[in-house]
């Protein structure tokens, strides 16, 4: 990680351009503190080992800092940014997030703790036994009776899934507004954490969609995962489980066409509100200049995804007969192929799928970071010419160097690692990545 200061700019207009700087945030007690019960509440399908996922993580991190970026944990600038923050904004912070969360009786106590054990507890969850001098209250009663660890504020799991709470466009930071409760908190301590945190000399323009109040009230939501941005002249958003129209239509009215001059056009991908398709880069992520990995059936083909096409000054619309595919090829050329997340045999696509395949994260053109459990997909891309770089936890840090560089080296190259329990959270190298800054794609 990094640690040592520098100036940092936000530019973002590529999906593919050598990735220069990204925040991260690796799985910790958060993960710990999860058990069967809390899965459907914290948006899990299973509890995960803590160990391996942070292994898992790590692995990831290496790779991204071995290709040259430089990778910032947010838990580090969370703790940083509590150091620096003015105490105005230390306490405005907790007031947002004891309002978001519905423990107001907490804003006080927590106001008390050490900017390292508050960052530390904003992530991975306060016990009311932490709290000894809280207030009395209905919610501690209750939660005394039926909780059996008694929770105050629940652990934020999802918060590895660093690409969801903010997004990177153009010279600017756009702060999300989440579709569930679970991860309302998120966007709060990132914002903060991003503004307080980073080096000295930091200074996009941090831009909030929404309040909370107006989230919940007309369902503005739009998360990171949905938003591809292959240019900054067009730009994908998925209409899906978790970004509403309404929000796609705020993002791109409010905030895109006002502040991307180049912008022409901005295209809506309606999906299916399903928890497997929870986001755009579950089913495509741009993985070289002319060349994209994505879910067959859904994006090329009959059962293809309907696409609305939003304009400046105009009315949204339907592409007429158009596939994602077909968009991509109208905006970037007849050239643009796609890559079959799974291969062409219908059971591996949709396993594959599944586990995170097609959810592909770039640190240069052309090379690109995966899980090693995709094995259809890695053959899929072997046959357009990536060579395999496979990245274990049994390899030294040299070993790692130079396998990392090798994969540099060669025109396409996908670094592979194992990825098993963090797959089973449901997010793969985009969706745990928040990248701020990328080169320019040369034409």
């Amino acid at each position: 990680m990094m640690e040592r200061e520098a100036t940092l700019q936000i530019d973002l207009c590529n999906e593919i351009g050598r990735l220069r700087d990204v925040v991260v945030h690796r799985p910790g007690a958060e993960i710990a503190r999860m058990t069967q019960h809390h899965l459907d509440l914290l948006l899990f399908d299973d509890i995960l080992s803590p160990r391996e996922a942070e292994l898992e993580h790590a692995l990831m991190t290496n790779i991204l800092e071995g290709a040259g970026a430089r990778v910032y944990e947010l838990l580090d600038l969370l703790t940083r940014a509590l150091e620096r923050a003015p105490v105005v904004e230390r306490r405005e912070l907790l007031a947002r997030v004891c309002a978001v969360e519905g423990v107001l009786q907490l804003e006080e106590p927590l106001f008390e703790w050490a900017a390292a054990p508050l960052a530390a507890g904003l992530v991975a969850g306060i016990y009311w036994s932490d709290l000894p001098g809280a207030p009395a209250s209905l919610s501690r009663l209750r939660s005394n009776l039926y909780d059996p660890f008694a929770v105050a504020l629940n652990p934020l799991p999802n918060l590895m899934f660093m690409r969801d709470p903010c997004v990177a466009v153009g010279r600017q930071l756009v702060v999300c507004s989440m579709a569930r409760a679970a991860r309302a908190r998120e966007p709060l301590l990132v914002r903060f954490a991003l503004r307080w945190g980073l080096p000295s000399g930091f200074g996009p323009a941090i831009t909030a969609l929404v309040d909370e109040r107006e989230r919940s009230q007309h369902r503005v939501t739009l998360e990171g995962g949905d938003v591809l941005v292959p240019s900054c002249e067009f730009v994908l958003i998925g209409c899906s489980e978790r970004s509403s129209p309404q929000g796609i239509e705020r993002f791109a009215h409010d905030v895109l066409f006002p502040n991307l001059p180049q912008l022409a056009r901005v295209y809506a991908v309606l999906m299916p509100a399903k928890r497997s398709l929870m986001h755009l880069d579950t089913i495509l992520t741009q993985i070289d200049r002319a060349l994209f990995l994505g879910h067959g059936p859904l994006v090329a083909g009959p059962r293809a995804l309907p696409v609305a096409r939003l304009e400046r000054e105009r009315p949204p619309a339907l592409v007429d007969g158009a596939s994602v595919l077909d968009v991509l090829r109208d905006e970037l050329g007849p050239e643009v192929a796609l890559v079959p997340c799974g291969g062409e045999e219908p059971v591996q696509q949709e396993r594959e799928q599944w586990t995170d395949g097609a959810n592909a994260v770039c640190v240069a053109p052309g090379r690109i970071v995966l899980y090693s459990r995709n094995t259809a997909t890695i053959a899929a891309l072997r046959d357009h010419g990536f060579a395999e770089r496979r990245l274990s936890v049994v390899h030294s840090p040299e070993q790692r160097a130079e396998l990392i560089a090798d994969g540099m080296q060669r025109p396409r190259a996908v670094f592979s690692f194992s990825g098993s329990e963090l797959s089973r959270a449901r997010g793969g190298g985009r969706c745990l990545t928040m990248p701020l800054r990328r080169d320019p794609i040369d034409v």
